[in-house]
């Protein structure tokens, strides 16, 4: 495992998400666009790749869904959670959203079962602040979930999918599709902003081809 340095950060270019429900599709036209050098993001693949990471979700992204649709454009992938036995928080939100739950389960395990088919591991484990890091050191990008007002007061308590660009001493860098912008966070405020409804997802996206 790699040790973790001081400080790495990649020169990943933002993308500005085109509706409240794409962050996980915008930050996948971010990382894909710094893997593969001749990739052009723009509206319509973004529209694209939303429609298969949303398999699984309700409409901002699943885990699985997004790593998929990574998978299916080049990109080796591997996903990090702490909820790999069922669809967790997105449960509560199709009750919310007067979604069938049967309906949610279905999606959720077709997709599931095509990302296993992919050859997509999936590690249980909590995601950290640590664990972010030695990915970043281990030559992969991670696309993680957050909670959407813990990095714009100005937004609800939402799942949002940020890239985390890299970090130094003081702070995290992430893209944020929402802003279009890198937001630095300290250390102990991006620790407190991981995750949502106590379930911790992270897709690593290798740059190394």
């Amino acid at each position: 495992m790699a040790k973790t340095r001081t400080s790495k950060i990649y020169d990943v270019q933002t993308y500005p998400q085109s509706e409240e429900f794409t962050s996980s599709a915008a930050c996948a036209l971010m990382v894909l666009k710094y893997v593969k050098k001749d990739y052009k993001p723009n509206k319509n693949e973004e529209y694209k790749i939303w429609q298969e990471a949303v398999s699984g979700s309700i409409w901002h992204g699943s885990k699985y869904g997004l790593a998929y649709a990574l998978s299916k454009r080049g990109a080796k992938v591997d996903i990090v959670s702490n909820n790999t036995k069922d669809e967790g928080y997105e449960r509560r939100l199709a009750v919310y959203e007067g979604i069938n739950l049967d309906t949610l389960r279905a999606s959720f395990n077709e997709i599931k079962d095509k990302a296993k088919a992919a050859k997509i591991k999936e590690k249980g484990a909590q995601v950290t602040a640590n664990l972010i890091k030695k990915s970043i050191n281990g030559g992969k990008i991670p696309i993680v979930l957050v909670n959407a007002s813990a990095i714009n007061p100005y937004l609800k308590a939402s799942p949002h999918w940020v890239v985390v660009k890299g970090y130094d001493k003081d702070a995290f860098y992430m893209n944020d599709p929402y802003s279009d912008s890198t937001i630095t966070m300290e250390n102990d405020v991006f620790r407190g902003a991981i995750g949502y409804e106590n379930e911790t997802h992270m897709i690593n996206v290798s740059t190394r081809r």
